[in-house]
């Protein structure tokens, strides 16, 4: 199984991508740890995670070809 993860803003100027694939993950926590280990500069940033376009505030479960966006924060006006 395969995920795209998307890197915007300041999560791709810490990964130095705009994108890659990631495989043997389950669930979006699972991800989200997986990638915090690879850069431990995420850590400190701050972000909101998206699957597939939507916004989640929960463990969500992740099959093949899904997309998990890391969304920084967003100034309005």
């Amino acid at each position: 199984m395969k995920v795209k993860v998307l890197y915007f803003g300041m999560t791709a100027e810490i990964t130095g991508k705009d994108s890659e694939l990631v495989g043997d993950v389950n669930d979006s926590d699972s991800l989200d740890d997986h990638l915090k280990v690879v850069y431990p500069e995420l850590k400190k940033a701050g972000y909101r995670i998206a699957v597939n376009l939507e916004m989640i505030n929960e463990n969500t479960v992740l099959r093949d070809g899904d997309e998990f966006a890391l969304l920084p924060p967003f100034a309005g006006g």
